[in-house]
This record gives C-alpha cells, structure tokens and sequence, in this order.
C-alpha cells in the first residue's frame, strides 16, 4: 500500500455540495458572493485540489522526481511525464485559486454603496509565482482561460462546477493511463439518502447555477 489519501476526500466534497445546494444560486454582485455559497465553494475547490495532488504524489512514487520534475509543479509534472496532457493551463488555474484561497489572498476594494458599484481594486502585495503571473488578468480579476475569479471573496459554486470538471478529466486521464496510478470512476459517495457515483454530485451542483 501506498498510503495517499487520495479520494478520501471525495465524500467530504459531496457533503459540502449537498450544504451548498440548501442555498439558492444567486447573482454574485460587483463586490462578492452570498456568503455561504462563497464559504462552501471555496472549501470544495481546496478539496477537489487537493485530490488531484495526492494522486500525483502517488504518480511521483510510481515515476520518480527526479531533475526538473523534482521542483515541477502539479501540472508541469503531468505535462512532463505525460505529453499528452492536455489540460495543464486549466489546472493551474485551479492552483492559482487554490492558493489564493489557502493563503488568503488580501485585496483592498473601493465601493459605493446602493446600487453596490466597484470603483477599485487592488491585490495587497504578495509573494506572487509564476503560474499567478502567467494565468491571471489583473484588468478581469479571473484567470486567463477558464475565468475563475481570483478575489477570494468573488468564489462561488459557478468556479466549483468548472475546478470539478478539471479536476475530474485529470483523475480520469490518470486513470485511463494506468489504474496504479489512480482508479476513481468506479467512486461512490453518500449524497442524497443515496450512494452516487460522484459525477452526479457535480452535476447537481451545476443544475443549481
């Protein structure tokens, strides 16, 4: 045994997006999300990243880590071992959110009050990466490809639908290379008074948007 934790995190994930659905899906406004859909959106994108990382931390041990993909990124990695993949700028957008959330990215926001109106925006100064550099445009506050909103406040179910998805089609192709490596497709989660094969969940979650 290798010991990940792996999908583990998968039924937590159900859990928050039954929650979540106790709610209904409302317009975000100009400054930030209702508050519980941005407080259960934010804790399912941290889970959904962090599935994805213990299965490549399990892909490392199969593969190795050596040289440049020692310092290699989850992404890159994948990319580096597995040329085919296609979806690295998608999910470092998923990274990018993901830290801005874990690490609590600080914005300092200029607004007028009835109607709520953004006048201004600024990102408290931070140790920025690369990938935050490359994948976001300050002008929209979201990411380059998928637009997920990086102003941890903006969160809501409308990114965790489009980091499901991500998240999803890489456990998938990891699965699809070699089961060792991952094996989710066969995954049920709690949800509903049922057991659910997890895609159901997500697609509950989008049907709420």
């Amino acid at each position: 045994m290798v010991s990940i934790l792996g999908d583990g995190f998968l039924q937590p994930v159900a859990d928050l997006v039954e929650k979540t659905l106790k709610w209904p899906a409302t317009k975000r406004n100009a400054i930030q999300a209702l508050h519980f859909d941005n407080i259960y959106a934010v804790s399912i994108i941290l889970l959904l990243a962090a599935t994805v990382e213990s299965y490549v931390t399990r892909l490392r041990y199969f593969k190795g880590n050596e040289g440049d993909k020692k310092k290699a990124s989850v992404p890159r990695y994948l990319k580096l071992v597995f040329p085919d993949f296609r979806h690295e700028k998608a999910l470092t957008e998923v990274f990018v959110v993901r830290d801005a959330i874990f690490h609590n990215h600080l914005w300092e926001i200029d607004y007028t009050w009835r109607p709520m109106t953004l006048e201004n925006a600024e990102l408290v100064p931070h140790r920025e990466d690369r990938k935050y550099a490359n994948r976001v445009s300050l002008d929209t506050r979201r990411t380059k490809a998928l637009r997920l909103h990086v102003v941890p406040t903006r969160v809501d179910r409308r990114d965790a639908v489009k980091i499901f998805d991500i998240v999803w089609k890489t456990l998938l192709f990891l699965e699809n290379k070699d089961r060792n490596f991952c094996y989710v497709s066969h995954r049920h989660v709690a949800f509903r008074k049922k057991m659910r094969p997890v895609m159901e969940v997500r697609e509950a979650l989008a049907a709420e948007l």
